[in-house]
């Protein structure tokens, strides 16, 4: 759990999904922890590298979510990632406390999570003597969840999040942060939500900083 709240967010996903059986593991569960015990003794090396890059943007997010992921109760995993000057200072995986109606509404759920975050780092880098003047860029992944952030009301099968609508769409209107579109496969975030093929997981740690 320590490290991967210090230094190894590629861990999250795993830790998150391991802490939900702690009382009632089986043999499966079991099968499943050797083979992040074997990826974490392959990967002992792996730290997270942080070099001062003057024309990355100060701070940007990546917010992301795997919609009704867990087969057993069908809520949600959230997921964000955030950089200040391209490197990763801020991560966090969290199970959705209630159950998403449509990939558009866990994904929102996610955003919310990660404005919250934005506000906190804006005033961190402000009291570090950082002028915090322009959005905070938050790349999302889903067009639909953009959508709705960016409307002026909430749509008839969003109107059961309406409080989470009203704070994001405050936020975008005060210029706090804006919504960038990226491609799922290059959404740092989505490291920290779902199980990936190696090939991509590896890009997306690389995209991380996550250096051996």
């Amino acid at each position: 759990m320590y490290v991967t709240v210090t230094s190894r967010p590629d861990l999250c996903m795993a830790v998150n999904y391991f802490s939900g059986f702690q009382s009632c593991a089986t043999d499966e569960h079991y099968s499943h922890l050797k083979r992040v015990l074997r990826y974490i003794q392959g990967t002992l090396d792996m730290k997270l590298v942080y070099r001062r890059d003057q024309d990355a943007t100060l701070l940007e997010g990546f917010a992301d979510a795997d919609w009704a992921g867990d087969i057993v109760d069908r809520k949600s995993l959230s997921g964000y990632v955030f950089k200040v000057r391209g490197a990763t200072v801020s991560w966090c995986t969290r199970k959705q406390v209630s159950v998403a109606l449509s990939s558009a509404e866990a994904e929102y759920a996610s955003l919310t999570m990660a404005v919250t975050e934005a506000i906190w780092l804006r005033g961190l880098l402000r009291d570090l003597g950082q002028r915090v003047a322009d959005p905070t860029i938050i790349h999302e992944d889903n067009q639909a969840c953009i959508r709705v952030a960016e409307s002026d009301k909430p749509t008839r099968r969003m109107k059961h999040v309406d409080v989470r609508f009203h704070f994001v769409k405050n936020e975008i209107d005060a210029g706090t942060v804006r919504l960038l579109y990226v491609p799922s496969e290059d959404q740092v975030a989505d490291v920290m939500t779902k199980g990936l093929p190696r090939i991509q997981f590896e890009k997306l740690r690389n995209m991380l900083g996550l250096l051996g």
